[in-house]
């Protein structure tokens, strides 16, 4: 399991002030201050606690991820839940552990792993997803999530995957609601033991479901509700589940060695409060016996961040304003703090500088001149908004919302799993300057290359035309090239090249390299980048671009998940040439190892086993597209070890994950599991 490098988490849920209106109202203000301002940040959790991932962010198909690090070491635990959106116990059984702390072990809890099944209340509006774990289509909408879960299993010493099941389950015949071909109040495994081809490892499946039974049951007074066990005899020819090789927890016990199992509690409860405590019982049952042990109350230290303050002016309709914007209001306006939206709802306060007392909120306060807003958690201001006075007799309408320059708020950038597409990063408004992207056009006589972006083309490599043939080298309309410069390094791009980077990586917008004098009109300008906010003439020539932060993936000319962004030569409306910036996140090639004398090369998400306590030498790693390493780290088990290689560690007595990241961004990862031989 990696560390929390750079761990976030999502801002709580801005709650209504009073009654289902101001909810309603408030509602409506989050989701408008988020299109001003930028996503729903991503918070920096405690440095040794836990890790919050997004990907998808803002679509049906988002996926969040939650890792949890206990103080001490131990087993590693996968809760899934959600993967079918019409089975609430299990999704929302899951989502409870987000917010556990643990004394020994780790957590990975996936609460809804198909989101838009959920929001559908339908099993599988794009096919039932848990039968895509054999294989999917490339084009299939679940295919992105499916290999990052994948990942995650590869991390885990346990995988459990909670669902609401039909009826009941029973060895023998009892009813039409309750007999062997039913799934409520059980646990399911593929097999009663598994011997794992790879690595000889026996997995007593049977064995640990009839202990983790034994204790739930304990807490199940009901006799018709107590759980039992169900050996689907997956792999054999004559089983009736034989569908089930597609799934989930086959591929975990199977592909990656990993005891899973199916927990199913019955649809046929009486309540979704008795399903969602039996799925509880049945985890905590499962963490008892692999001895993750949690530690209540956790300790909660993240900085307060402000997302924004719901402010009413004259007792109108209150606005939404970001953690560092502008309220222009009319001398002598009356303006009341309503609501503080943050990562915290206790100890929070407003201070309305040099007019009223030191907590402002829902206090009616006349402002006659300019002054600061400013928010606090108990003693420690974490943000602040400005209220600004129009002229005199300005016919501008109030109270008018001003964007900010650069709004204080961390960025929400989820990182990296490996096994997936780059996922879409959600469009950020950047200053409100800059002009509106008309589409990408050539002279009649040059071939259009829109769909340059999915080529594959490596730093420097001309992508072609839509053909696949190479592009000229020639100028195109007199421009030569694009001169760059990629972290202090000056190279030239020429016009249709395309120049793959690393996220984060920054691009300074040196000059257009041209034969002859091109029209006096001539901008530089990469689309998706304002350079200047407020410039209206589009030129970005001499501006840096933070490839991590500034630039708005909706201008991408790949939509299909990569970023690919044109730096074109415009004069006006004209596009006199162009090439292309891609930037992709840091993703592993390999990591070469060397354990008693042999050298071994592992792709990425690849296990290799080893006797415990055999040194390992770590030799080389290699990133994708040719990429280096920014602030290369590593870690054996979620545990850092120096960045300078080679460098030799001891095998653990516990499967574990050895982590390659770049800065705060995780490449990937390889698994060493222990073997007795």
């Amino acid at each position: 399991m990696t560390p929390p490098s750079g761990p976030r988490t999502a801002p709580t849920e801005a709650q209504g002030t009073s009654g289902k209106a101001w909810g309603l109202i408030l509602s409506a203000l989050a989701l408008a201050v988020a299109a001003l301002s930028s996503p729903a940040p991503l918070l920096a959790q405690g440095q040794s606690d836990r890790q919050h991932i997004v990907y998808f962010e803002g679509t049906p198909q988002e996926l969040e991820i939650y890792k949890i690090y206990g103080r001490h070491e131990g087993p590693t635990i996968m809760v899934m839940g959600g993967i079918q959106g019409d089975e609430p116990g299990g999704f929302m059984s899951a989502d409870l552990y987000v917010d556990m702390a643990l004394k020994r072990g780790n957590l990975i809890v996936v609460p809804r792993a198909n989101f838009k099944s959920i929001i559908l209340y339908d099993r599988g509006p794009d096919g039932d997803m848990n039968r895509k774990f054999a294989g999917v289509q490339d084009m299939d909408p679940d295919r992105d999530r499916i290999e990052i879960i994948k990942n995650l299993m590869a991390e885990s010493d346990l995988f459990l995957n909670l669902h609401d099941g039909s009826g009941f389950f029973r060895s023998v015949w009892e009813s039409d609601l309750a007999n062997p071909s039913r799934y409520g109040q059980c646990i399911i495994a593929d097999a009663e033991a598994y011997t794992h081809q790879e690595t000889g490892t026996v997995i007593n499946l049977g064995q640990d479901a009839r202990k983790a039974i034994e204790i739930i049951n304990r807490d199940i007074p009901e006799q018709q509700y107590k759980f039992s066990f169900a050996n689907h005899d997956t792999l054999s020819e004559s089983s009736s589940h034989r569908e089930q090789r597609k799934s989930a927890s086959f591929y975990a016990l199977t592909k990656l060695g990993i005891p899973a199992y199916g927990i199913e509690t019955s649809k046929q409860l009486p309540s979704l409060e008795m399903k969602i405590h039996q799925h509880n019982l049945a985890v905590n049952a499962f963490m008892e016996i692999y001895g993750v042990i949690p530690e209540q109350p956790r300790i909660n230290l993240n900085p307060a961040i402000l997302q924004y303050l719901v402010i009413s002016v004259n007792g109108q309709l209150p606005v939404a304003v970001a953690d560092g914007q502008t309220l222009m209001i009319a001398p002598g306006d009356t303006v009341e703090v309503v609501h503080v939206g943050a990562n915290y709802d206790r100890g929070l306060s407003v201070d309305v500088i040099g007019v009223g007392s030191l907590n402002d909120i829902r206090m009616p306060l006349a402002i006659n001149k300019p002054t600061t807003v400013i928010a606090r958690r108990d003693n420690q201001t974490f943000g602040q908004i400005s209220l600004n006075l129009l002229p005199p007799g300005s016919d501008e309408p109030t109270p008018k919302l001003l964007l900010a320059s650069s709004v204080s708020t961390v960025g929400a950038e989820a990182g990296w799993l490996p096994g997936s597409s780059p996922p879409p990063v959600p469009a950020v408004a950047n200053g409100g300057g800059g002009r509106p992207t008309p589409p990408v056009t050539f002279p009649p006589s040059q071939p259009a290359i829109a769909a340059a972006g999915s080529l594959a083309a490596s730093p420097g490599q001309a992508v072609g035309d839509p053909a696949g043939q190479p592009g000229p080298a020639e100028p195109e309309n007199g421009v030569s090239g694009f001169v760059l410069e990629v972290d202090g390094q000056r190279t030239v791009l020429r016009p249709r090249e395309t120049l793959t980077l690393r996220r984060g990586a920054k691009v300074s917008l040196v000059d257009i390299e041209s034969q002859g004098p091109l029209p006096p009109e001539t901008v530089m300008n990469l689309r998706g980048f304002i350079g200047r906010p407020g410039d209206t003439t589009g030129n970005d020539k001499g501006t840096t671009a933070d490839t991590a932060r500034d630039m708005i993936a909706r201008f991408s000319v790949d939509q299909a998940g990569s970023q690919v962004f044109q730096l074109g030569a415009e004069n006006g409306p004209e596009l006199l040439a162009a090439a292309f910036l891609e930037i992709v996140s840091p993703r592993l090639r390999s990591v070469t190892l060397e354990a008693n004398g042999q050298e071994r090369v592992l792709a990425l998400g690849q296990r290799w086993g080893l006797r415990p306590g055999t040194g390992v030498t770590v030799k080389e790693v290699l990133l994708e597209n040719g990429l280096a390493l920014d602030d290369p780290r590593f870690t054996l088990g979620g545990r850092p070890f120096p960045a300078q290689l080679p460098q030799t560690l001891a095998m653990p007595s516990i499967a574990v994950s050895l982590a390659v990241f770049s800065g705060d961004e995780l490449a990937g990862k390889v698994v060493l599991f222990p073997r007795s031989n």
